[in-house]
């Protein structure tokens, strides 16, 4: 059904995001995570020269910067010195645990663009898999940033769980009056192999529908929530976009604290990611190293929106063939739940009760994935 709605437009090549690591260390241990890397695969500490950093993405006339870790706010001096050199030139993302907000200068919560905080949705899902009391913590961050003056998107981004309702969890976090967006990554691939399908199923999958039908009926109301996996497969049905979605050795790229420059943030051992190093790559334009991904996915007519969904799974396979078979199962679900009700969000905008850029989004890349 959702093929015979018409598109708007063709993706065009827009601004590159280089996620810069500014530590290997992490202070807390979530679960899905583990925390701090190995100082011989990340460094705690840069490197390299911030001048061969800033002379890279200075090169772009449109760029975003988006500071990563481990915890980022651990190396608060150093997001200092590139938010200094690079002011008024880019824009600014931060991912954050949240932590540490009351610990850094106001300079850079201020300077951000978009802040994402990680937060899995209700206070027991997000203390069992983050730490006992970082959902408090989390909040608390939430209401320092607006008290101070951030006027940005904050972003509550989750992980998908055995243990999370999404539809429960997604509103809770939008019924706290504090996050702009919410998004959600599921916990697949990088993790030990778990009952996901029987989660999605009985589970996840209903929970998805549950929120589409909300979501949508929101907008017949006129009013457009902000969650993020709907909005960006929207804005992918009509205007396309990078592939995968998140941008991954296309249009996104990720600095390491040693130098190197790679394809995926993820992908930190993986000869595969490494696309250069700091003061000796001068390009970064083009990235299309993956074709790959077109020829393995390209004949399916979901590829357009899912894009191939996540570089690292496609390359990796951690969970087999079997496992990938089954989230992109998932995928095309989700789907064709938001498209399956394209028309009568398309109504909604020729009511003139909500517009396309309402709906659309990000407006830039700014470390969403899109698909979940």
């Amino acid at each position: 059904m959702w093929n015979a709605v018409k598109r708007l437009a063709i993706y065009p090549k827009t601004e590159m995001l280089y996620i810069v690591f500014t530590t290997g260390a992490c202070n807390l241990r979530c679960s899905y995570c583990g925390g701090t890397f190995d100082p011989h695969l990340v460094p705690w500490w840069p490197t390299y020269e911030i001048d061969d950093l800033v002379e890279l993405i200075e090169r772009d006339e449109e760029a975003v910067v988006a500071f990563y870790g481990g915890e980022p706010l651990l190396n608060p001096w150093f997001m200092e010195d590139v938010i200094r050199r690079l002011r008024g030139k880019v824009r600014f993302v931060l991912q954050t645990n949240g932590t540490l907000i009351r610990r850094v200068k106001p300079i850079i919560p201020l300077e951000m663009d978009a802040i994402l905080l990680s937060i899995d949705g209700i206070e027991e899902v997000t203390d069992k898999y983050r730490g006992k009391g970082v959902y408090k913590v989390v909040l608390d961050a939430a209401r320092y940033l607006r008290e101070m003056g951030f006027k940005g998107d904050m972003i509550a981004r989750m992980t998908a769980t055995e243990d999370t309702d999404i539809y429960r969890d997604v509103m809770h976090l939008f019924n706290l009056g504090l996050f702009d967006h919410v998004h959600w990554q599921l916990n697949v691939v990088w993790s030990e192999r778990w009952g996901f399908e029987g989660w999605a199923d009985g589970s996840y999958l209903h929970g998805v529908e549950r929120l589409a039908e909300l979501w949508v009926s929101r907008i017949e109301e006129g009013s457009v929530l902000g969650i993020a996996p709907f909005q960006g497969i929207i804005k992918r049905y009509l205007d396309g976009g990078p592939n995968p979605p998140c941008g991954a050795g296309s249009d996104a790229v990720a600095i390491s604290t040693d130098g190197r420059i790679l394809a995926c943030p993820i992908a930190l051992e993986e000869g595969w990611a490494v696309l250069g190093r700091l003061g000796e790559t001068k390009e970064i334009w083009p990235v299309e190293r993956y074709p790959e991904i077109r020829e393995g996915c390209g004949g399916c007519s979901y590829f357009r929106i899912c894009g191939g969904r996540c570089l690292y799974t496609f390359k990796e396979r951690l969970w087999g063939r079997e496992g990938f078979d089954t989230i992109c199962r998932v995928t095309r679900r989700t789907i064709d739940t938001i498209l399956g009700r394209l028309n009568r969000i398309w109504k909604a905008v020729e009511s003139g009760l909500v517009s396309w850029e309402e709906i659309s989004y990000p407006k830039f890349n700014n470390t969403v994935e899109i698909i979940p």
